[in-house]
């Protein structure tokens, strides 16, 4: 059973520090290596075990899932496993949704995937067979025609399932606990002026406004509209997949609010003008509402918005060019990446 790791706090003055006396190249050095020795450690642990066939990766949304199993892909490589990475996300069927009472879709409950299918294919790749995982594309939100190489993990290799169900039973149910190891990931920090004034869930929210910005064609009170179904959605498996994992991985890191915060306040700014300006494009993730709606409830999210951008005045701003290429965060910085 794994436990929340120790939290990390980084107060206003921190994050001035790093911009100071210290210099920020070095802080971000610091944060890098402290989450490259977290996924060394449990590479080494996965291969210390040779009956384990599979990792499962899980977590909450914007928890940089996707970024630590390539890492860790790599890693066990390293040592001499072949491994290959399968993302549940690759599996969404959202033919069939419920909603929440403001008429939100429900994309986050495992009902959402095809767990069939990939139960199926996480059994054939465990044999040692090849598979051609299908691909759901976020921006149009349906699956389309694969085009990825097939994945073969041989008799020995190792399958790393990512996704925010990872430990979900049907995924895990399939194998003895001998054969497979649970990973929880999330960042777990807070950021803190005179008093607390960012925790985990404000700092994923920032995470996945500035990708669902970069990403999914959604500007940031669509994200801000659409996070009660996220947080409802949570407290259903959280404490469940935490309780079923083997390790907790603390991805935070802590010069993110730096960049983070600066440009989750432009996206956020940004949504707001075009909202006073009666210019703001309906929330992608109500294309399919019911009732037919073009957001959920726009007043308190414009709400919250005022709230986010006041909060994230006080907190020091860095470019985001002083993010390493390999780091977690251009997880959700880059165009080329995905969770």
């Amino acid at each position: 059973m794994a436990n929340l790791s120790d939290k990390i706090r980084v107060s206003i003055d921190d994050l001035e520090d790093m911009l100071g006396v210290f210099g920020l190249p070095e802080f971000i050095k610091k944060a890098e290596s402290r989450f490259v020795r977290q996924t060394a450690e449990i590479a080494r642990e996965v291969c210390a075990r040779p009956k384990v066939k599979v990792v499962f990766v899980s977590g909450p949304t914007s928890s940089g899932k996707t970024t630590f199993t390539d890492r860790l892909v790599s890693e066990l490589q390293r040592h001499g496993r072949k491994a290959s990475r399968l993302s549940l996300d690759d599996y969404y069927d959202t033919r069939a949704l419920s909603f929440d009472y403001e008429g939100r879709p429900d994309f986050e409950s495992v009902e959402t995937l095809d767990m069939r299918l990939a139960s199926i294919d996480l059994a054939k790749l465990v044999s040692g067979d090849e598979v051609v995982p299908p691909t759901f594309d976020f921006l149009v939100r349906q699956r389309v025609e694969s085009k990825k190489p097939p994945v073969c993990i041989g008799k020995d290799g190792i399958v790393v399932v990512e996704g925010l169900h990872g430990l979900c039973d049907i995924t895990t149910g399939s194998f003895d606990k001998e054969q497979y190891m649970g990973i929880f990931i999330m960042p777990y920090a807070s950021v803190m002026s005179d008093r607390r004034l960012l925790d985990s869930d404000d700092l994923r929210m920032l995470r996945r406004i500035v990708r669902d910005v970069r990403h999914r064609g959604a500007h940031a009170l669509t994200t801000i509209d659409y996070w009660p179904m996220i947080e409802n959605s949570e407290q259903n498996y959280y404490r469940d997949y935490l309780t079923k994992a083997d390790y907790h991985v603390n991805s935070f890191l802590a010069y993110e609010p730096l960049v983070i915060a600066a440009m989750a306040k432009h996206d956020i700014e940004e949504a707001l003008s075009a909202y006073e300006q009666g210019l703001l494009a309906p929330s992608v993730f109500m294309e399919r509402s019911n009732p037919p709606k073009d957001f959920a409830n726009i007043e308190k999210a414009v709400a919250k918005a005022r709230m986010l951008q006041s909060w994230l005045s006080q907190i020091p701003q860095a470019k985001e060019t002083f993010v390493p290429r390999t780091s977690i965060l251009n997880e959700f910085l880059c165009m080329d990446e995905e969770d």
